[in-house]
């Protein structure tokens, strides 16, 4: 069975060998990632350190590691909860389910698309570096545990969370899924409250401490006794610490775990190809409909749908998508300018700037540098793959009769407000979590708006551009993508900052750049989209 798997897999890799490219420069990009902590720690010619360098404390990264393995584990159980069964394509269920294959080679067959997901978040995780060794002070071989305990925790979850989802696959067992989400979601509240408890029978809570928080969760048993990520963490935990128990623990525990879930896939009988086909089939008929320009919007696929007493307005033609995307967002959050994503996003960003300002750090240009990069990069996840990227790569839009630009300003209509909003807050966190007064918040939060929709006129035309890049490495590529022509913008920003000493000036530098090149982007865009087909 695996040796027609690995053959398929290798034909199908020879047909495109420059994507072998591809793969090494983004495997030298992570080899950088993870020297970039030893760099910093290189002492100046005159033997003193550099402004740049965080001192290691062992306990804040104890339990930054703990946190991010735990989180990994759980975002990853949750998706294979869900979508353990549904990753099958029409030649798998072609080649696969018709096949000799066993329905737990096939299950196992099925997680491949979210193994390279797993490489793409462990990827992105190594590539927030600075934010990372600025926020809790990491060595290099922590990083490299870091992102690799990601992955392994991560895979712990995605099949522990597939094979439920496998087992209780039929709509009759959608209440045992549920029993099943509802006992994870209470061991992560057990974890968390034991935490806090901890915390607060150490006195760690109050006054707030960020780093102490850490420090308090890498001893947390709590967190080392999570199955999966916390076993997983235990493993280095004992080596930094000196506790060999502990990692022999780790190691012992993870065994344990990897050995029951090969018993489990090995003696369990597995009914899941029904709905396996279905999705398959669903998705399949997308294909071949989007192929043949037909819309998809069928009695068939609609009649489950479920919507609520919300009217999409006037809208008709190129309009019909500005309705639309504000009907997304008033579902997600009540409000046609509010995006949810960067609700979320900015709760994450304040609760970064609030732990850098309780983190002892001395050097104020650091913490909004680390600011203003943090939600960059979360706003690049937002619009660089959001609605209106998305939007030109269904098959309806070329159905509207209209030119590409008046999709494409339809789109760009709808997204101005939740931008304009984002900016304010935005503006309003960096005004009271990281010093700047009112006017370079203010300015902070425009330069927000214009670099918002340059991360999205990028992504859009390297999505238009490369589809044949596939799936992850196009998400790899309209990463980088969009940080590289964000990072030329920064430019004019850094050397204002560098010439004048006035970040205000250096703020309106990096917004004037900005616009100069979205002014450049946004014509192209508007002819790529209408014809570069995908």
């Amino acid at each position: 069975m695996l040796s027609s798997y690995l053959y398929r897999v290798r034909r199908s890799a020879l047909k495109h060998p420059w994507k072998f490219i591809i793969v090494i420069f983004f495997l030298a990009i992570f080899g950088i990632m993870m020297a970039y902590p030893t760099l910093m720690a290189m002492p100046n010619s005159d033997g003193t350190m550099s402004e740049s360098f965080v001192p290691r404390d062992i306990d804040v990264v104890r339990g930054g590691i703990y946190l991010i393995l735990v989180v990994m584990f759980n975002f990853m159980f949750y998706t294979g909860l869900k979508n353990g069964v549904v990753g099958f394509s029409t030649a798998d269920v072609v080649f696969h389910m018709a096949g000799p294959f066993t329905p737990r080679f096939n299950l196992l067959i099925a997680a491949s698309g979210t193994l390279q997901i797993c490489l793409v978040f462990t990827f992105l995780l190594s590539t927030q570096t600075a934010l990372i060794y600025g926020a809790v002070g990491v060595n290099s071989i922590d990083l490299l545990f870091m992102v690799v305990g990601a992955f392994v925790s991560s895979l712990f979850g995605y099949f522990t969370g597939s094979y439920f989802g496998a087992k209780f696959s039929d709509d009759e067992d959608a209440g045992k899924r549920k029993i099943v989400m509802i006992a994870g979601i209470v061991l992560d509240v057990l974890a968390v409250a034991g935490f806090l408890a901890t915390a607060v029978a150490q006195n760690a809570l109050l006054p707030f401490s960020a780093k102490g928080l850490l420090g308090v969760l890498g001893n947390s048993w709590f967190f080392k006794a999570f199955p999966g990520g916390g076993w997983v963490a235990m493993i280095y935990d004992g080596m930094i610490s000196g506790n060999l128990m502990l990692s022999v623990a780790g190691i012992v525990l993870s065994v344990i775990g990897l050995i029951t879930l090969i018993i489990v896939y090995s003696k369990s009988e597995l009914y899941y190809y029904e709905e396996a086909i279905a999705y398959a089939q669903k998705a399949h008929d997308l294909a071949e409909q989007k192929r043949a320009g037909i819309d998809a919007d069928t009695a068939a696929m609609t009649k489950r749908a479920k919507v609520g007493k919300e009217k999409l307005g006037d809208g008709e033609g190129a309009s019909a998508l500005t309705a639309i995307h504000f009907l997304m967002n008033k579902r997600g959050s009540k409000f046609f300018f509010v995006n949810p994503l960067c609700i979320m996003y900015r709760v994450i960003t304040a609760a970064y700037l609030m732990f850098m300002t309780h983190s002892d750090t001395d050097n104020p240009r650091m913490l909004i540098a680390s600011a203003f990069m943090m939600m960059i990069l979360l706003n690049a996840v937002v619009y660089a793959g959001g609605k209106t990227v998305t939007e030109f790569t269904k098959h309806y839009i070329y159905l509207i009769p209209e030119t590409s630009r008046a999709k494409l300003f339809a789109c760009i209509k709808a997204d101005l407000p939740e931008m304009m909003f984002d900016a304010v807050l935005c503006g309003i966190l960096m005004y009271f979590l990281a010093g700047l007064n009112i006017a370079e918040a203010a300015a902070f939060g425009l330069m927000m708006i214009v670099f918002d929709m340059l991360c999205e006129m990028t992504a859009l035309l390297i999505m238009r551009l490369f589809p044949a890049l596939g799936r992850y490495l196009l998400t790899l590529v309209r990463y980088f993508g969009v940080l590289f022509i964000v990072g030329i913008a920064i430019i004019p920003l850094a050397i204002a900052v560098t010439i004048t000493g006035q970040l205000l000036v250096g703020i309106i530098a990096g917004a004037i750049a900005g616009a100069v090149m979205l002014a450049v982007l946004l014509p192209v865009a508007a002819v790529v989209v209408d014809r570069a087909e995908m």
